[in-house]
């Protein structure tokens, strides 16, 4: 019976729908990410370790989401930049 391969853990989306609004905002408004064990102050904002993080994990998948014109830049590429920052891969 042939081994059925898993996907890979660094280009999983899970968590991808809690952290929409903050990635969008900077702010978790509907209290989402209490579902991830993911604490938020007063203002419903996480620490911004845990929000790194989750951008450099979950940031690719959040682009590829249609965004409205007049939205704007989100909140989390104005902060971090890009998700991945690809490096080139160099022979010697």
């Amino acid at each position: 019976m042939p081994v059925r391969r898993k996907a890979g853990k660094r280009r999983s989306t899970d968590g991808l729908d809690q952290w929409f609004f903050v990635f969008s905002s900077g702010h978790d408004f509907f209290d989402e990410l209490a579902e991830l064990g993911i604490e938020t102050d007063a203002y419903h904002c996480p620490s911004l370790e845990d929000s790194k993080a989750a951008w450099r994990r979950l940031g690719d998948a959040f682009l590829e989401i249609p965004r409205h014109p007049e939205q704007g830049e989100p909140w989390a590429l104005k902060e971090f930049g890009q998700p991945t920052v690809r490096r080139s891969t160099r022979r010697r």
